[in-house]
């Protein structure tokens, strides 16, 4: 069972602005977890979001925000960025 990724604009832009190794590194994450048959148990959910369960993925000091899908499989990334700031909206 594979998860589909799907990467927001917004989310794009950050991951753009990333040093390359880092982008690389996050990618790499991103795909093992699609890998994953129980991806929430790499996850951490945030609490702030009661309606759309919201969770984070740690890759280093930087921080992926994501949603997921279980009827279609799909992993939404919402945000990245390091984890001093990205908590700040959620």
């Amino acid at each position: 069972m594979i998860w589909q990724i799907f990467i927001s604009p917004g989310a794009e832009r950050d991951f753009n602005t990333l040093p390359k190794p880092d982008k690389q590194r996050i990618k790499d994450d991103l795909y093992a977890l699609a890998d994953e048959l129980q991806p929430r148990r790499h996850l951490k959910k945030l609490k702030g979001k009661r309606d759309l369960p919201i969770y984070s993925l740690r890759v280093g000091q930087y921080r992926v925000i994501l949603s997921l899908n279980n009827d279609v499989m799909v992993i939404f990334v919402i945000e990245m960025g390091k984890r001093s700031s990205i908590y700040r909206k959620y």
